[in-house]
């Protein structure tokens, strides 16, 4: 999923709470998985330094993004990953671990970590392989070069976004994968909790794994299989790719309160430097008007 133009003014702003914010809820999260050794070993102020420490690196992470990442082939494969360890393995899977403990099975809290890692690892296999399938990487034609070649220009060396968030369109086979993978852990969960009316908070972490499996199956999936066909043109290459809407996401970040200091190439944004021209020259014209 190469970051185009209209994602960057949608969510380009926020991310350095966004990133600082998950990291602080991950960590959150995974210790209180290990609130029974915390307090047998005093473990509490140890993690809330790492708390400290991740928003720190998180608004620092994000900075970087909103004022220096390039947005190639490169970051599409990491930003991914990171929201698959951070938001969906290590919130999501505590929050499952989370329920055990509070259903008095402690002794399953990990097993349920562990279900819920699988089972969003298996939809995020399952969503690249039939995206590679729909593609004809396992044809011998190459099929899959000429879905990719469609959005490159050789000549100028970039890449539009839209080669690689093109996904075909969903099939009834694929809500079969999505409601297989999801309902996995839902056995696990009555078999543990079985009556009342708090059976509701049971129901979240099984639907936030079929929520996360969703977007692994149709998202992540499909666009880093592409991602990863396009490094493959790359290295044949011997360059990458560059976005093609680098240039107006640079201009978009010109105009955001930091970018004098934090951009690389800080310019006036464009509308700044018309309107400066336009005065300048009407001051001249004036002046002349006066002479005469």
């Amino acid at each position: 999923m190469l970051f185009s133009y209209k994602n960057a003014v949608n969510v380009l702003p926020g991310f350095w709470w966004c990133l600082s914010g998950l990291n602080v809820l991950a960590i959150f999260m995974l210790s209180a998985m290990f609130d029974d050794i915390q307090q047998k070993q005093g473990l509490s102020d140890i993690f809330l330094i790492a708390i400290a420490i991740g928003a720190v690196l998180g608004l620092v992470h994000g900075l970087y993004i909103i004022f220096r990442a390039k947005f190639t082939s490169l970051f599409s494969i990491v930003v991914p990953m990171y929201m698959l360890l951070t938001l969906e393995i290590i919130i999501f899977g505590s929050s499952t671990g989370l329920a055990m403990l509070k259903a008095g099975r402690i002794d399953l809290r990990w097993f349920s970590f562990n279900t819920n890692v699988v089972c969003l690892l298996l939809a995020l296999f399952i969503g690249m392989f039939l995206e590679a399938k729909r593609l004809g990487l396992f044809n011998r034609e190459d099929r899959w070069r000429g879905e990719i070649e469609k959005h490159l220009d050789y000549s100028k060396r970039t890449v539009m976004p839209a080669s690689t968030t093109n996904p075909s369109k969903m099939s009834y086979k694929d809500a079969i994968w999505i409601g297989a993978i999801g309902a996995v852990n839902i056995p696990l969960f009555f078999q543990i909790y079985g009556g009342g009316r708090d059976n509701a908070i049971f129901l979240v972490a099984p639907l936030a794994i079929l929520a996360s499996s969703y977007m692994n199956f149709k998202t992540f999936g499909p666009g880093l299989t592409r991602i990863f066909l396009l490094r493959k043109i790359e290295k044949e290459q011997g360059y990458r790719f560059q976005n093609a809407d680098y240039a107006k996401i640079q201009e978009l970040r010109r105009g955001f309160i930091l970018s004098r200091w934090l951009m690389k190439d800080y310019r006036p944004p464009i509308g700044s430097t018309a309107l400066a021209k336009s005065v300048t020259q009407t001051v001249k014209k004036r002046k002349h008007r006066h002479q005469g």
